[in-house]
């Protein structure tokens, strides 16, 4: 990608997870998956969710890639000068000349830049303007020259894959190719645009596709015209000096090049100059003549606008390098107030930076568009619309796969190029019906044709009925336990309506939904939750005057006995929780603790939790109880395991715990 998805809305501007469902793994056999109905009663009923368009707001126009046109702008009437533009937008470079002043750029003319859709012709004619011009057919490597005078016409057809041309000679041919070379004067003749103080001539070109003949262009440098790739077919080129082709570059607003407009900017017009010249040395190839490179409009474009040619002019021979090779000094219409390094995959050049760019946010001034400054925009789409442009369209960028994740309910800013909130977006995750999928910024700006990646605010999508997650659809295996368990209070969610299906469960965790499973088994006797100013344990941390962080749950636990410490000062509340000890903190909850003690230690149990351990008694009673299963041991034996040090997933605890509510039966 270049500059060529940037155009502005000013009159005559040219600027213009799967995260694979977190797959919810290979299913444990060490929880059933059918849940023993009826004895708590059915989940109560939830309400439909209602469909609702999604929208987007941010700022900006374009990649947000280096230097933001609409900021050099801001720049340049502020009295900055194009060399100090530069070092901002492209920091690291060097401002210096370049190595080959008669180096020669190869353009691929089409017949309406920018966007230059017409590149293949029948008919191309040219005529020398403002010199003569030698006429040079190639065959083999064998140069033939005809010397014709300004405005002489020469017809060129393609015949048989060959070039034939007619002059005044009459037709002649076939040859490879041909170039009309105009004459270069030697000496300055003076006076008109400054594009014309080398005295060089120009070509005129014609081109006619099969039903439209396009007006006469003129441009600097030679003319070469060969066959296409199709029968009868065209393609033309300009071989052009360096300063002539940044001459012709309409890539900023074209009043800036015009003294007497308000809009005028010289340095704005000179630093544009200086990128043109640089992005153009640096591709190392054929150019072409619109949004895919550079809008490189020919002499037309400084005839109109002298500001243009006198910008290249003062800068003539100018280019940055970075390690003395000319950079890659891509821009776009407006930042939005802060450039990016992200718009594209892969590495990017030092000097591609992520910064704040204040200029932008002063630019454009109200009066000048409705964009205001910062250049604000909203985008409002349909869910079902959106889902249809994402699915089997877009990549996973943790996969590199597309993906479908069904209609599509929740989009969220996942990372942005910096902490700062107003920097560009690099990813977000879409959370739909069928699961989860990360995706790029950048792809999704071309899916939707957004106006850059800076997105401030998203809103809309389905309004979550209780126990409804974006990341448990219905079709989720373990939806309705999970619906079930949220429901009763024992499990919550995420901020943006996420569960986190696949995810685990610390310590101070579980001692929070021990203490909701007691209150809602032992309705008569809750446990309090308080705000503690003194830490139940050293390495829990107190937040005074917020009741329901870690420190009031794991103090109400272990003040109702429900826990104990991993020393008898500590308790570890941030690790993830293992399951022997799951075990424990549940029969205490549930007032089984007695029972599990009683256990004879005959008792058959898991292979991998010993009577010596201090967990042994509660895992081996809720395994004869039905609520865990273990695995099979995997030395072949008939033993059963718990797989103590594998952490558990919340969506297996939420299957577990509706195991206890079917088997403890109604509160009491």
């Amino acid at each position: 990608m270049r500059r060529g998805d940037i155009r502005t809305g000013i009159a005559a501007v040219r600027l213009s997870v799967k995260l694979a469902l977190a797959v919810v793994g290979v299913l444990i056999a060490l929880f059933a998956v059918v849940v023993t109905a009826g004895l708590m009663g059915p989940a109560p009923a939830r309400a439909a969710a209602q469909a609702a368009d999604f929208v987007f707001t941010g700022r900006g126009w374009g990649h947000g890639v280096g230097m933001s046109q609409w900021g050099a702008w801001e720049a340049a009437k502020e009295g900055v000068s194009y060399d100090q533009i530069l070092a901002f937008y492209y920091p690291g470079t060097t401002l210096t000349s370049m190595p080959d002043p008669d180096a020669e750029l190869k353009v691929r003319i089409s017949a309406n830049p920018p966007d230059s859709t017409a590149v293949n012709f029948v008919q191309v004619d040219l005529k020398p303007s403002v010199t003569a011009a030698a006429l040079v057919k190639m065959t083999a490597g064998v140069e033939q020259t005809e010397v014709l005078p300004t405005d002489a016409l020469i017809n060129v057809f393609n015949r048989d894959g060959k070039i034939q041309v007619i002059t005044a000679a009459g037709q002649q041919g076939p040859f490879d190719y041909v170039e009309l070379r105009p004459t270069r004067a030697e000496t300055d003749p003076g006076g008109g645009n400054p594009g014309d103080n080398q005295g060089d001539g120009r070509v005129a070109v014609q081109m006619k596709t099969g039903n439209k003949v396009y007006s006469y262009v003129e441009y600097w440098g030679n003319i070469r015209v060969q066959p296409g790739d199709n029968a009868g077919e065209l393609w033309v080129y300009n071989l052009v000096p360096v300063d002539k082709y940044a001459s012709d570059i309409g890539e900023v607003d074209l009043d800036w090049a015009m003294p007497s407009a308000s809009g005028y900017a010289p340095e704005a017009v000179k630093a544009q100059a200086v990128a043109a010249r640089t992005y153009a040395l640096a591709q190392n190839g054929t150019l072409t003549d619109g949004w895919q490179d550079q809008y490189y409009g020919g002499y037309r474009l400084e005839a109109r606008y002298p500001g243009l040619a006198q910008a290249a002019e003062d800068t003539a021979g100018l280019i940055l390098t970075y390690d003395g090779k000319p950079a890659s000094t891509y821009f776009s219409a407006h930042s939005g107030g802060y450039t990016t390094n992200s718009a594209w995959s892969g590495s990017t050049p030092p000097y591609i930076v992520s910064q704040p760019d204040p200029w932008s946010l002063k630019a454009p001034p109200a009066t000048v568009s409705s964009a205001g400054p910062g250049w604000n925009w909203t985008y409002t789409i349909s869910q079902d619309s959106f889902s249809a442009k994402v699915n089997d369209n877009l990549k996973d960028v943790s996969t590199g796969r597309t993906f479908d994740v069904g209609l599509v309910g929740r989009i969220e800013i996942a990372s942005r190029d910096a902490g700062d909130p107003t920097s560009h977006v690099r990813t977000l995750r879409l959370t739909g019906e069928k699961g989860t999928a990360l995706i790029s910024a950048a792809s999704l700006k071309s899916a939707l044709g957004l106006r850059s990646t800076l997105i401030l605010t998203i809103t809309g999508g389905d309004p979550l009925a209780s126990g409804e997650f974006y990341d448990v659809g219905s079709s989720h295996l373990y939806h309705d336990e999970i619906a079930r368990v949220v429901d009763a209070g024992l499990l919550s969610g995420y901020p943006g309506g996420l569960f986190k299906p696949g995810g685990s469960i610390t310590r101070w965790q579980f001692a929070k939904i021990s203490v909701n499973l007691y209150n809602l088994t032992h309705p008569t006797t809750p446990i309090t939750l308080v705000n503690v100013t003194e830490p139940p344990y050293s390495d829990v941390p107190v937040k005074v005057g917020i009741t329901g962080d870690e420190s009031d749950w794991v103090a109400a636990a272990k003040n109702a006995g429900l826990i104990v410490g991993v020393t008898s000062t500590t308790f570890e509340p941030y690790a993830v929780l293992r399951r022997d000890q799951m075990a424990e903190m549940m029969c205490r909850a549930l007032g089984w603790d007695d029972e599990a003690a009683a256990l004879s230690p005959d008792t058959p149990g898991f292979a991998d939790v010993t009577p010596e351990s201090p967990y042994w008694a509660a895992a081996t009673y809720l395994k004869h109880q039905g609520i865990l299963l273990g695995y099979p041991d995997p030395s072949g034996s008939a033993a059963t395991i718990l797989k103590v040090d594998e952490a558990i997933m919340r969506q297996h605890v939420a299957v577990i715990l509706c195991r206890v509510l079917d088997l403890a039966g109604p509160p009491q």
